[in-house]
């Protein structure tokens, strides 16, 4: 999910929330003048073509109201949480269904707190924060309900290799398990690796929640595999067709092993750029290293 909210503002919120309001230029502008002025300078096609212009309209009620970008991010956490809800207690297609129904009513809501943000002049910081954390919360949540609904009712629809000797239930509560651990990990590593410190130390740029979300679309010779990487872990996109397929295991198999070569990757490039061997000083130098 790649929308921060992009700027930071140097004022309270009181006072970025009265002067929003009054602002003749949000009253007066339409649903889609809206759209158009919230939109990121990159983003994915996913976003652009469906979920932002689902969202427009709703940025257009709640920019003329006192409804804050957290408050809407809080929304947006809570529309998941009961369409995790009903793909653990309700069986067949009508609790898959409403999941996913759920699963892209949160996403829309998702995509409008960063909208919101930015046709308001109410980003800050802390709320891009919020943001990113609510975001690797849904992602948990959806991990353990496909899990938990394996266990309760979709026992007989998943694929086990033949080398587990426990039974399908525990196989699928024990893969969503493992694809919690790994995408907890790369989820450390992503905050890691786009840390000011991290890139202080690495001669490279800090990043932002989101920043590169719509770069390095199309071009090279894995573009196609990188597109479908993308496909299957932007969960909104690509979850409706896990469903419709009833492969909701297949879906947390891609999840978990995309997940599992970014963590090799992104390790792999930690270890090379951090762990080098301290250069050769003189007796007379030692010890004047800046402690931990």
């Amino acid at each position: 999910m790649n929308k921060p909210h992009t700027s930071v503002s140097e004022k309270p919120d009181s006072e970025k929330s009265d002067q929003a309001i009054s602002s003749p230029n949000i009253k007066d502008l339409g649903i889609w003048a809206l759209y158009r002025q919230s939109l990121k300078p990159s983003d994915s096609k996913f976003n652009l073509y469906f979920a932002r212009p689902l969202a427009a309209p709703l940025v257009y009620l709640f920019a003329k109201t006192r409804c804050t970008p957290n408050q809407v991010t809080f929304m947006s956490t809570l529309i998941m949480l009961v369409a995790c809800c009903a793909l653990i207690f309700i069986d067949g297609n009508i609790g898959l269904w409403l999941a996913v129904a759920g699963t892209e009513l949160s996403y829309i809501f998702d995509c409008v707190d960063g909208q919101l943000a930015r046709v308001t002049k109410r980003s800050s910081a802390v709320g891009g924060d919020l943001d990113f954390m609510m975001d690797e919360l849904k992602a948990y949540l959806l991990i353990l309900s496909i899990g938990l609904r394996g266990l309760a009712w979709d026992s007989a629809l998943w694929w086990k290799p033949s080398l587990w000797t426990g039974s399908t239930e525990t196989w699928a509560l024990s893969s969503a398990l493992g694809t919690l651990l790994i995408t907890a990990s790369a989820i450390t590593l992503t905050r890691f690796v786009r840390s000011e410190r991290y890139a202080l130390a690495t001669g490279g740029q800090a990043q932002g929640h989101g920043q590169s979300a719509g770069e390095g679309r199309s071009g090279g010779p894995l573009w196609l595999l990188k597109a479908l990487a993308r496909l299957v872990t932007q969960y909104p996109a690509s979850l409706p067709l896990f469903a419709l397929t009833q492969t909701l295991d297949t879906f947390l198999y891609a999840y978990a092993v995309l997940h599992l070569l970014y963590v090799g990757q992104s390790g792999l490039g930690i270890i090379l750029k951090l762990g080098r061997f301290a250069p050769k000083t003189s007796p007379n130098h030692a010890g004047t290293e800046e402690p931990r």
